[in-house]
């Protein structure tokens, strides 16, 4: 048994978008869009079959997945190779013709970017997009499942919402939303802030550094029962956050997800849409991020390139094998904490000696960011 295994692989088949929202990382990098061609993706899919039976290959990156002209082509090709098919969409795209053709085939997941319940917080966000289009288009694949396999047939969708001051308002009625499109799941992520702008914006801003989030050999930890959330509660647990320990609800530690590289831990890694293979998302393509009001320059990371090298060579090489390593160890400087010396502009060196790619930096890891 493979001790290290690969179960899910993110692969940007694009980087072309049909909307432009102000979250995006394409409104801050210089880099160019592409598509991946169907060769390509055909081939990766044989060798993610012999590579890894019954991995999950999930349609996702910097990019709508629908815009590829080849995107049903690629499902139905991962299908007939053995292998989970999951896509992240914004809904535009998802036609009436394309439900019907995903639920056939089956499509395995589905989730929905939606930023907003209503069509002015939606549109605030995802500019150019048509929020009562999109639940248009989820009210027709919820009704194509019904009358194949019932509400609990493929594909399983699930709405990704990204939560910043502008929208939080909007998380309570996210279940009435996600009952609305028949959705059983619902990731609600923080935001990453490419420009100093929308760092104005996010939600987090002490969670960066306070002890509520960090188990200490240096601070009580605080186990919390279940509560009521109401007027009793809400001041004094507010003021429990800013406290000097750290917190758990019922012995499970809030620093549960401190220091932990999901991508490394359960084996995941993205392919780009030229073929270069990442160890995550974030290390995808070159962008900047703020933290603590300053930019930091993220240098992308590739092991090899699945159109010179068989993937399975590339995730099973010694540097990428180290690298899996050393991120489940997660000896990095802590940069999300500190952020303050020379170094932490770029992902280069930290101050404890690691070299490119330094992770201490990455929200991802420190709990503020989910991938669906």
């Amino acid at each position: 048994m493979n001790p290290d295994p690969l179960t899910k692989l993110y692969v940007e088949i694009t980087t072309t978008c049909n909307l432009d929202c102000i979250t995006c990382v394409r409104r801050a990098w210089n880099e160019p869009i592409g598509m991946m061609s169907l060769a390509m993706f055909e081939d990766l899919v044989g060798q993610i079959a012999s590579f890894a039976p019954g991995a999950t290959l999930h349609f996702g990156g910097y990019g709508e997945p629908l815009h590829h002209p080849d995107f049903l082509t690629m499902v139905r090709l991962t299908k007939e190779a053995g292998l989970r098919s999951e896509v992240t969409t914004n809904g535009m795209l998802l036609s009436p013709a394309l439900a019907e053709a995903l639920v056939a085939l089956p499509l395995d997941r589905l989730v929905v970017s939606v930023d907003g319940v209503t069509p002015q917080h939606y549109a605030d966000v995802r500019q150019l997009g048509d929020f009562e289009q999109v639940m248009g288009n989820l009210a027709h694949l919820r009704r194509v499942k019904l009358r194949r396999d019932g509400r609990h047939g493929p594909p399983r969708v699930g709405i990704a919402f990204v939560a910043m001051k502008q929208n939080v308002a909007d998380l309570p009625a996210l279940p009435w939303l996600a009952t609305r499109i028949g959705a059983w799941e619902i990731i609600v992520s923080n935001l990453v802030p490419h420009s100093l702008e929308m760092e104005g914006e996010i939600l987090y801003e002490r969670a960066l550094t306070a002890c509520a989030y960090r188990a200490s050999h240096w601070v009580a930890d605080m186990s919390l029962p279940k509560l009521d959330l109401d007027d009793y509660t809400l001041p004094p647990l507010a003021r429990a956050f800013t406290a000097t320990a750290s917190l758990s609800l019922l012995d499970a530690s809030l620093s549960a997800r401190n220091d932990y590289c999901r991508f490394a831990q359960q084996g995941y890694a993205a392919v780009r849409w030229d073929g270069e293979v990442s160890p995550c998302l974030s290390l995808l393509h070159d962008h900047p991020e703020y933290i603590h009001h300053r930019r930091k320059w993220v240098t992308h990371q590739s092991f090899g390139n699945i159109a010179e090298r068989d993937f399975g060579a590339i995730w099973t090489s010694p540097p990428y094998t180290a690298f899996r390593a050393r991120l489940r160890e997660f000896h990095f400087s802590p940069c999300t904490t500190c952020g303050g010396c020379e170094r932490f502009p770029y992902n280069y060196e930290d101050c404890i000696g690691n070299d490119h790619p330094t992770c201490g930096g990455c929200l991802w890891a420190q709990g503020f960011i989910q991938c669906p």
